[in-house]
């Protein structure tokens, strides 16, 4: 059973999300499992791994709907047991309203707000890892605001689903003090890129055309490997790429969990929506409405959260 729980409880960042207009728990059940005329066989262990997500602040009932799809999304696709480990953090460590903890947890919290980041149209949303487990090096504690003055916009057009969707991608892994840790980043400025082996595996089956040996990561900011986004020339609208397009899917793609599976989490892929390395749209010159700049804000470094003895 994979479940997604959420909290209501009354910027500093390093992903946001800004605006420019261009003119150009599910459950499974298994009926006599393990014997030996099933045609099922033995059921799977239960998937441990859940998306702890506590709203700081109010949400709409259609906001709080799509948030949790998403939620459930990564909740699907993912699952790792991490191991227990505690919290033990001061309120507004890592940002401004944090709450104070002192839990235990086997599964990543993440923290989500609305709340005011600039004007209209500017930063639409970021997130900020906050601790990492040192068992696996991966995101333990998160948070993810989006602006107060752009959700319903973002709403509206039809791209909340999308934004969400990647910031919880960010949040879980997506990006480079986790990737570059792990050794799974390169090229540079020059052509930046993702070299893991089930991420290049699933690049190469949907973009054979690409000459590249590696899944490339946006280039057009020169910031390298420490732009966690995939190249927009390349991938066009996939969820974890540098823009968002109104009327376009967001698809959270193989590709994309196959970095999930190289940055040590167990994968279901088929749980990824339909996708097809298409450059540049088959030749029509889509430019985004939502487009990612100046998403890498130096923040502080995330700490580690206390592991517990396994039990």
């Amino acid at each position: 059973m994979i479940v997604s729980r959420s909290h209501l409880a009354t910027p500093n960042g390093i992903f946001l999300f800004t605006r420019r207009l261009l003119t150009i728990g599910v459950a499974s059940v298994c009926l006599a499992c393990g014997q030996a005329d099933s045609p099922v066989g033995i059921a799977p262990p239960p998937n441990d791994f859940i998306i702890d997500l506590r709203y700081l602040s109010n949400v709409s009932e259609t906001q709080r709907a799509v948030i949790a799809a998403a939620v459930d999304k990564w909740s699907r696709a993912l699952s790792k047991d991490r191991g227990p480990f505690r919290f033990r953090t001061a309120a507004n460590k890592c940002f401004t309203g944090a709450p104070r903890l002192d839990e235990e947890h086997r599964s990543p919290v993440i923290f989500l707000s609305v709340a005011n980041v600039d004007r209209v149209g500017g930063l639409l949303a970021y997130t900020q890892i906050c601790e990492v487990n040192p068992r696996d090096t991966l995101p333990a504690l998160s948070h993810i605001r989006i602006d107060l003055h752009d959700i319903a916009l973002l709403e509206n057009a039809g791209t909340l689903t999308g934004v969400v969707t990647h910031e919880l991608g960010h949040a879980l892994g997506f990006v480079p003090v986790i990737y570059l840790a792990k050794k799974l980043a390169g090229g540079g400025s020059v052509d930046p890129h993702i070299k893991g082996p089930a991420a290049r595996a699933q690049f190469h089956e949907r973009g054979a055309w690409y000459t590249g040996l590696t899944v490339p990561l946006e280039d057009a900011s020169g910031d390298g490997p420490n732009n966690p986004h995939w190249r927009f020339m390349v991938f066009g609208d996939e969820v974890m790429s540098s823009s968002i397009i109104t009327g376009y899917r967001s698809p959270l793609s193989v590709i994309t969990l196959g970095l999930f599976q190289d940055l040590g989490y167990t994968v279901d892929f088929s749980v990824a929506d339909s996708y097809v390395v298409t450059p540049l749209f088959g030749g029509n010159r889509v430019l985004p409405e939502f487009n990612l700049g100046n998403d890498l804000r130096a923040a502080g470094s995330p700490s580690d959260v206390t592991p517990l003895p396994a039990r």
